[in-house]
């Protein structure tokens, strides 16, 4: 009886392992296609732009992700704003760049809407947030030296700013910086030495800045770009609602036209805003950790992806001529 019940079982685990054997393909449902909006606007910035995208399908062909009559209108509680029809773009995104001199009252309401051919119509809406109280600026001017790869620069002049602004409980803030290069404006990398105030840093999708040449890299000729990060402040943890801070530029000789203004904005933002780049900030943090939670980019945007937010701003202009 042993024996026999023996090769039964070897019978019965013969059948399960053939019965396995083979190649099972599992193929994914598509998923559907969404539009992604990066809107980040604000009246005192000379030159405004929206980003728009369709969300990546790998599978489709270069054709399909096209945007195709694409519509982008923002409203006010009254009136159109700005309007704005494309046919076709050219690849899956089309940057919409806004005409100067739209007003952005604080405690007005927004609506955007972004319509496309083959993709759900998304929206999003936002209150301008109250303008800033008027900010303290000093400047004054330092030596310094680059760490490899960027030894080559030495020495470096360095702005540095010291800011004052009171705050609100209930607001959210960033430090912007902008300057010119040629006929275009880019955003400036700066860090903070000191601060009275909690705070971090992370990207801003499609805001570039130029940085230092790599000492070690023979390409002499192309400029060298960064994503842009700027960092960010809570209300809540500023002590005394008087946020303190001094920050340092470092000045690159080539790139930057040091005869037109540096720009620096103190920035009132909306919560949403805020919490969106926190999120940035907490996935590019956790990013190689294979434990940490995963991290949501849960913007704004009703039906799509992405933020849309106004910006209300107070700034100083500083002229530095030569280095």
């Amino acid at each position: 009886m042993n024996r026999i019940g023996t090769g039964v079982l070897f019978i019965l685990l013969l059948i399960i392992i053939t019965s396995c054997q083979g190649v099972t393909e599992f193929i994914p449902p598509d998923l559907e296609e969404r539009i992604w909006v990066n809107a980040i606007l604000n009246d005192s910035r000379e030159q405004n732009f929206i980003i728009i995208e369709k969300s990546f399908q790998r599978e489709y062909p270069d054709e399909k992700t096209k945007l195709e009559n694409l519509s982008v209108t923002i409203k006010s509680e009254s009136k159109v704003v700005f309007d704005y029809f494309n046919p076709e773009s050219e690849n899956r995104s089309d940057t919409v760049y806004l005409p100067p001199g739209l007003k952005f009252i604080p405690g007005q309401k927004f609506t955007l809407t972004v319509s496309e051919k083959n993709t759900k119509e998304v929206s999003s809406e936002i209150t301008v947030p109250p303008t800033p109280s008027d900010p303290q600026f000093t400047a004054s001017f330092i030596q310094t030296f680059l760490p490899p790869p960027f030894e080559c620069h030495n020495p470096v002049k360095s702005l540095i700013m010291e800011i004052l602004f009171k705050s609100e409980k209930d607001q959210f803030y960033y430090i912007d910086i902008e300057s010119y290069s040629n006929t275009s404006r880019y955003q400036v990398d700066y860090e903070i030495i000191e601060s009275n105030s909690s705070y971090f840093k992370t990207f801003i999708h499609g805001f570039r800045s130029i940085g230092f040449r790599n000492c070690h890299i023979s390409d002499m000729e192309s400029i060298p770009f960064n994503f842009y990060q700027p960092f960010f402040f809570n209300g809540r943890t500023i002590p005394e609602d008087t946020c303190r801070l001094k920050i340092k530029i470092d000045l690159i000789k080539y790139y930057y036209d040091y005869k037109r203004p540096f720009i620096i904005y103190v920035n009132s933002i909306p919560a949403d805003f805020y919490y969106f780049e926190k999120n940035y900030h907490t996935y590019y943090e956790n990013l190689f950790d294979p434990f940490s939670e995963p991290v949501f980019l849960k913007g704004n945007i009703k039906g799509g992806f992405g933020i849309f937010t106004i910006c209300s701003s107070k700034y100083y202009s500083l002229i530095i001529n030569d280095l």
